[in-house]
């Protein structure tokens, strides 16, 4: 199962993600949920990092399968855009996968 959490800041907008584990929804490497969830999240890091002067803290493993990334402050308005749209597609492909997928409460962080 995918875990995810997202740290948000006191207005709600989530400003990093931790994520771990794999979905086992099909054979390594035909994983079509593992694959969506990965695609999202790496590509908001990549555009934060591309598209963004925001400085961040992260680290990643493949083989463990888990990713943590977090804002520092302050946040453009950018970054938070790109999280809120991150979160937004997590949450519409668990909707449809909640055996594979599940989301745990973080903390509030100002941003």
């Amino acid at each position: 199962m995918i875990r995810i959490s997202f740290r948000y800041d006191n207005d709600g907008v989530p400003t990093g993600i931790w994520c771990s584990g794999h979905a086992g929804a099909g054979r390594l490497g035909k994983d079509i949920v593992c694959a969506a969830v990965s695609a999202l999240v790496i590509n908001t890091v990549n555009s934060i990092e591309n598209f963004t002067e925001d400085r961040f803290t992260g680290e990643s493993n493949e083989k463990k399968g888990y990713l943590i990334f977090e804002l520092e402050d302050p946040c453009s308005d950018g970054a938070k855009l790109l999280m809120r749209s991150l979160e937004f597609g997590l949450r519409d492909i668990q909707k449809d996968n909640k055996r594979f997928i599940s989301f745990i409460d973080w903390e509030v962080k100002s941003c």
